[in-house]
């Protein structure tokens, strides 16, 4: 009987290990709620980490003591508030969710760790695959999903939030030489690409007089001076082009979404008149 009672009990711990171990994520009981109590990597700070959880920058310091945020840096730990937008009880048919894990405490009771999950006791048996109420220390019960976006993910809107340690820096073939600091300018105008329009569509080349340190382009709904990022889906290259004007009424532009000087071709790896690339740029 005492062999048997081992076993059943190395069989659930084993378990919640595995599970712990495939994409999911520990939490700890925080005031009311869930927190992950994470430790910072190079290069993350408390907005890219917002941004990373799907969570508040705001809701993040008041889950921290100021001290902790102010001397947070890698190898810190900052508690992550599992609440609201990033955490579902349910799971649900998106992208981006993590298992999360509670290790059981001593005296911890079913009923206590349901609330904070907001679930029933039943529910929380059923996720478990538990006969009753009883729990063991050190345990692991699923408790539910987070919304995260993975680290490095290439996102047009995330690629900032979220840097990989340092690494050294191999040359790009694909990168072209941005001429006059456009992405620079490109980068202050977006908030760094998290406030952006995009638009797909034919790119027209034209012949521009005399000789620039930019690229330049005509655009029926970007203002004079908003500088868009232009992306070759063909061949992976990017530049910058700063607006002009709207898009002049002639034949040449019929049906493109952008006119381009004709100086920006080799640097996107065009060689026609026209080409089919991605737009991004301001949303004001």
């Amino acid at each position: 009987m005492l062999k048997y009672i081992f076993i059943v009990l190395f069989s659930i711990l084993g378990t919640g290990a595995m599970a712990q171990d495939q994409d999911s994520m520990m939490v700890i009981r925080k005031d009311a709620n869930w927190a992950i109590k994470y430790v910072v990597k190079p290069g993350e700070y408390v907005r890219m980490l917002a941004l990373r959880f799907c969570v508040s920058e705001a809701l993040i310091l008041s889950a921290n003591e100021p001290e902790a945020i102010k001397k947070s840096g890698p190898g810190s730990v900052i508690y992550i508030p599992v609440i609201g937008d990033n955490f579902f009880s349910v799971r649900q048919p998106l992208g981006n969710l993590r298992e999360l894990y509670y290790e059981v405490k001593p005296k911890d009771e079913i009923g206590v760790i349901s609330t904070y999950s907001g679930v029933t006791k039943n529910q929380m048996r059923s996720w478990n695959s538990l006969k009753g109420n009883t729990l063991i220390p050190g345990q692991k019960l699923l408790v539910g999903w987070v919304k995260m976006i993975p680290r490095d993910t290439a996102n047009l809107a995330t690629i900032k939030a979220y840097p990989s340690t340092r690494k050294k820096v191999v040359a790009d073939t694909n990168k072209a030489i941005v001429p006059g600091g456009l992405d620079t300018v490109y980068a202050r105008q977006t908030n760094n690409g998290l406030s952006v329009l995009t638009e797909k569509g034919t790119a027209v080349f034209f012949e521009k007089a005399g000789k620039s340190n930019t690229y330049q382009a005509f655009h029926n709904t970007a203002r004079r001076g908003t500088v868009i990022k232009v992306f070759n889906p063909g061949n992976g290259k990017t530049i910058y082009v700063k607006v002009l004007g709207t898009i002049p009424d002639t034949k040449q532009y019929a049906n493109s979404i952008i006119g381009i000087s004709d100086s920006a071709k080799e640097a996107l790896g065009v060689t026609d008149s026209k080409a089919w690339c991605e737009l991004t740029y301001s949303t004001n």
